[in-house]
């Protein structure tokens, strides 16, 4: 095993590597990379004579913390896009199959080696891998370096439980550590059942077969009985024995459900995972009779809450809670304690707790995109007994990992957070046996545009479905042009969320205002010459508008986000207030004027008819349902709810768009138990839905619509598709069986 020192300053090509600097430059200009992409850098430079394992890489590089190969090829596909290397024909860095990595160029050492004071710091970088991050520096080390009882300083072992090609996910270990049951599209279809397995090894065992996006399974305290998640029948939470057998609804609706301790009841929330958990109306959660009943809401008075799990004796739910009827209030948001017989909730002091340690305050839904710049707080995952320890999944920079904390006597966390694993991905979904072992999941994504070309006045599709994106990233919202030539969307391939535009005929791709801030929800004008965009700074979201000549301008600070131009680029429809309500936005006098609003309800999502006389918008109505509707613009008068029309059911994320010729309407739906795209007729006269919906594109395989954002113009609909992989992992103290 060789063991680096501080390499000198040195240069391959036009690039450039300090390792004292723990910097990549091109022309004297830093690369933007990850601190861990930038190890296996200088690791593979100091080793350039010979391949490279994985497994001495991972040994190395994340200096004993448990981590997976995903993490590596994550870490490595990074440092290929800093370097605009291609791993088909590389230049720089060679994967030699089955075996690991071998550096290719020669190097030239251009400058004296780093003193002795430099290398020994050099060295102490690579055994505490986390301190390079230059903004959680201060707060992690507090973090490593205080006082830790014995056992939590137990090496830990990792395991890997499942090995499917596909996405193989939600683990739930039964009570005694010896079964675990999963989400698994392993058919190969893209659709996914329940199966259960021995941990010890042996064929799986599937417990579905509809391929309903059955997901999110957990045990009976007896390990006779397992529920889950199913889209089924219009969703909701079903059981089904644990070794087989037909399956019964619990209760309508409803996620991550729960069993209690005793196994008598079932705690599980409804709303919509995608909406940030600071929006009054966007969550609930509820306690059901595992024999089924009329479900009922712990104590504690919440405008949204989501993710909860049992205390070890049953008496109390701790979960995600908002408390505010406004939206991103910090001081509202924080894990609470509910008794499950009602009374007042205790705030235990997460919030706080992870803001102290330098730990993202954000949580991981199932797009990961939402977790830029908005507000949120990571689900607990699990409770043992043992030293009253959670484990949950929260993020350093782009990478998720596995972190456990305490929670006092008195329900309060008391700030003693250990990081469990450390990789590049995503390592989520942990699962607890009561003697200490847990199960995750480690997740690779791909988040890419895809483009269909489509006559959306007949509503019928000209060709298939092709990605126009392809290097690893997260992207969500693609907007398209008038014309449908250009594509606006949101992308992490620059290292944070910042917006691109791709022009679709010449695939030359540039970047839209770069800023040091998130910038996200990209709509695109009718001539393509310029782009609205929300920014967030310092918790507050500010829209923009960007010309094509650089130009930016400020257009409104209390304004969430805009979804559509008028056809004369005057005027924008937005979303603001509380609750949200469509307004038209001046841009030239910067005037907002709103045109929709309920008490109690939030409207969003507007989008102007091609003659601009009527404007479709998403109504929700309760924390898992939603309304695509239309009405009449009056001018700068506010739209009674009289002349509102419903067009379709929805759910809290789906939009609309229009037809070139109005008679259409565009909108994405999970009807048939996957979120696909549909269409609805309008009568020309009374703009009624006329007929039945029909579909568009259905998206049932593992290429998959996750609310990132879609738009129709041009003879072309862009939408932002998502791929997941992953497997099931098993993490024990060494020793443990």
């Amino acid at each position: 095993m060789i063991r680096p020192e501080a390499l000198p300053i040195c240069r391959f090509g036009d690039l450039e590597v300090d390792e004292n600097r723990m910097e990549l430059r091109r022309g004297g200009s830093a690369i933007e990379a990850e601190p861990k992409s930038l190890r296996v850098l200088f690791y593979l430079i100091h080793n350039r004579d010979r391949v490279v394992s994985k497994e001495e890489l991972i040994r190395e590089v994340w200096a004993g913390s448990s981590v997976t190969d995903n993490a590596l090829t994550r870490s490595v596909a990074q440092l290929r896009k800093a370097l605009n290397d291609d791993a088909r024909q590389p230049r720089y860095i060679e994967t030699v199959p089955t075996v690991g990595y071998r550096f290719l160029p020669a190097v030239d050492k251009a400058f004296e080696p780093a003193t002795q004071e430099v290398k020994a710091e050099s060295r102490r970088k690579w055994l505490w891998p986390a301190l390079a991050m230059a903004v959680l520096a201060a707060t992690v080390a507090a973090v490593w370096h205080r006082r830790t009882p014995a056992d939590d300083l137990t090496p830990l072992r990792l395991i890997q439980i499942t090995m499917d090609a596909g996405l193989t996910s939600s683990p739930a270990l039964s009570p005694d550590g010896k079964l675990v049951a999963y989400s698994s599209d392993a058919n190969d279809s893209g659709q996914r059942d329940i199966f259960v397995r021995q941990v010890a090894g042996g064929p799986a065992v599937r417990l579905t077969f509809d391929g309903a996006g059955n997901t999110m399974p957990d045990f009976s305290p007896d390990g006779s009985r397992i529920v889950f998640h199913s889209n089924r029948a219009g969703g909701g939470i079903y059981e089904v024995p644990a070794l087989g057998g037909a399956s019964r609804l619990i209760a309508p609706g409803g996620l991550n459900p729960r069993f209690s301790p005793n196994g008598s009841q079932i705690a599980y929330w409804t709303g919509a995972p995608n909406v940030s958990i600071a929006v009054p109306g966007g969550g609930a959660v509820w306690i059901v009779a595992a024999a089924g009943g009329e479900p009922r809401h712990p104590g504690g008075k919440f405008t949204n809450a989501r993710y909860p799990i049992w205390s070890p004796d049953g008496k109390y739910l701790l979960f995600v809670g908002y408390t505010s009827e406004k939206t991103y209030e910090q001081t509202a948001l924080d894990w609470y304690l509910a008794p499950a017989n009602g009374g007042q909730a205790l705030r235990t002091g997460a919030f706080e707790a992870l803001k102290r340690a330098g730990l993202d305050a954000r949580e991981l839904n199932s797009n990961p995109a939402a977790s830029f710049g908005i507000l949120g707080l990571p689900k607990p995952g699990c409770w043992l007994a043992k030293d009253n320890r959670v484990i949950f999944s929260t993020a350093i920079g782009a990478a998720w990992n596995l972190w456990q904390t305490r929670i006092s006597s008195r329900g309060k966390i008391d700030g003693s957070l250990r990081r469990l694993t450390a990789g590049a991905g995503n390592e989520s979904d942990p699962s607890c046996a009561s003697d200490g072992e847990v199960a995750f999941t480690s997740t690779q994504l791909r988040e890419d545009v895809w483009v269909l070309p489509i006559d959306l006045n007949q509503g019928k599709s000209a060709g298939s479905m092709k990605a126009v994106t392809e290097s690893p990233a997260v992207r969500e919202h693609a907007s398209l042009s008038r014309d449908g030539r250009y594509v606006a969307y949101a992308s992490t391939q620059s290292g944070r969320m910042g917006l691109w535009m791709r022009d679709l005929e010449t695939g030359e791709e540039s970047s839209v205002a770069s800023s040091p801030y998130v910038r996200r929800y990209a709509v695109v004008s009718p001539s393509g010459r310029m782009v609205a965009f929300s920014s967030f700074e310092n918790d507050k979201r500010v829209i923009y508008i960007s010309a094509l000549d650089g130009a930016i301008q400020k257009v409104c600070e209390t304004c969430f986000r805009a979804t559509d131009w008028s056809n004369d680029e005057k005027t924008l429809l937005v979303f603001d207030g509380n609750p949200y309500r469509v307004s038209l936005l001046d841009i030239a006098n910067r005037r907002l004027t709103p045109i929709l609003s309920k008490a109690k309800r939030n409207l969003l999502y507007a989008r102007f008819s091609p003659d601009n006389r009527r404007v479709s918008f998403t109504e929700r109505a309760d924390p898992d349902h939603a309304w695509i509707a239309i009405a009449p613009i009056k001018g700068t008068e506010l739209i009674p709810e009289a002349d509102w029309i419903r067009i379709a059911e929805a759910g809290l994320e789906d939009w609309a768009n229009w037809s070139p010729d109005g008679n259409t309407l565009y909108f994405t739906s999970s009807r048939d138990g996957h979120t696909c795209l549909w269409g609805q007729r309008l009568d020309p006269e009374t703009h009624k839905p006329a007929g039945d919906a029909f579909a568009v594109q259905h998206l049932h395989a593992r290429l998959s619509y996750q609310q990132g954002g879609w738009s129709a113009a041009g003879g072309r609909i862009a939408m932002v598709l998502r791929e997941d992989t992953g497997n099931i992992w098993m993490m024990s103290a060494q020793g443990a069986r």
